[in-house]
């Protein structure tokens, strides 16, 4: 038996051209909707009907042939056909059409207006643009996002789970580990950090939020680009701290600060040599960087 699909019933109805393609029963092509639905699982003996038929099989000689109403449900199906073109080869194939962005129907099909109408907006949250952005790390703006959301499975994460595992932080074993002490409270990642302080930022960032209104203070002319510079440094610091972090947990190897800085300083610059970033204006994304590490890096 053909299966109803009752989330496309609000986004696809079929015009009725010639009545060979659509399906009497399961189509949407009257403003009843599916007449399955509407008459439940009598309706092909009531109206005599086959359940596997098209909409051409109800008609004959020019007319509709279905037989006397003899319930509301099919009074008002007689009702509605009264109206509604009867199906003939003059008037071409049948049509499926797809809801568009006004809310009426197109034979064109858009996966965006689909999605924008089958979802549940949230609003938009203010550090998107600082997880999705064109010169990003993939693997680096993953991580980011959902830290920015809080659910890295972090210690304190886990045993809030009902986990047995131990609190502390696996880098300086001072404090529990959380997402905020990870990644910029902990010893080794302020440390990691303060290696970039200097020109544009005066001390560690205490936190994600820290390092978005940090972005959007910057002043001067070269502003968004220096944004750029640092939303990248803060999603490489992020992703390699994460990495670190499961390295020793599961791995027992580990990485000291010095060496954990150069992976950080090789990713970012890889990254802001690729051919995609590199433009005639000056200063350029890597110089930039440059200017943010301290005379001592």
């Amino acid at each position: 038996m053909i299966q109803l699909k009752p989330d496309l019933q609000g986004f696809l109805r079929c015009s009725i051209g010639d009545g060979k393609t659509a399906m009497f029963w399961y189509d949407y092509w009257t403003e009843l909707g599916p007449l399955l639905l509407f008459f439940g699982s009598s309706g092909p003996r009531t109206l005599r009907i086959p359940l596997n038929a098209t909409v051409s099989q109800a008609v004959s000689n020019g007319h509709w042939n279905l037989p006397p109403a003899r319930s509301d449900i099919a009074e008002t199906l007689h009702v509605i056909l009264s109206t509604t073109r009867v199906p003939t080869d003059a008037n071409g194939k049948d049509a499926y059409l797809w809801r568009n962005q006004s809310g009426g129907f197109a034979a064109s099909f858009s996966s965006r207006v689909t999605w924008e109408r089958l979802r549940t907006p949230n609003p938009s949250v203010q550090w998107h643009s600082f997880v999705w952005f064109k010169e990003e790390i993939p693997r680096c703006s993953f991580i980011s996002w959902t830290a920015f959301l809080g659910r890295l499975p972090t210690r304190d994460r886990l045993i809030s789970w009902g986990l047995s595992v131990p609190p502390g932080c696996v880098f300086c074993t001072s404090a529990n580990e959380s997402h905020n002490h990870l990644f910029f409270q902990c010893a080794f990642a302020a440390a990691i950090w303060l290696r970039y302080c200097g020109r544009y930022m005066a001390s560690p960032p205490a936190s994600l939020d820290a390092v978005t209104v940090q972005c959007r203070n910057l002043q001067g002319p070269q502003a968004r680009r220096v944004a750029v510079v640092l939303k990248l440094l803060c999603q490489v610091i992020v992703h390699n701290l994460w990495r670190e972090r499961n390295a020793r947990i599961f791995r027992d190897v580990r990485m000291n600060q010095d060496g954990f800085f150069r992976v950080v300083d090789r990713s970012m610059r890889d990254r802001l040599l690729s051919p995609s970033l590199i433009s005639s204006s000056s200063p350029s994304l890597l110089e930039l960087y440059f200017w943010f590490l301290s005379p001592y890096s």
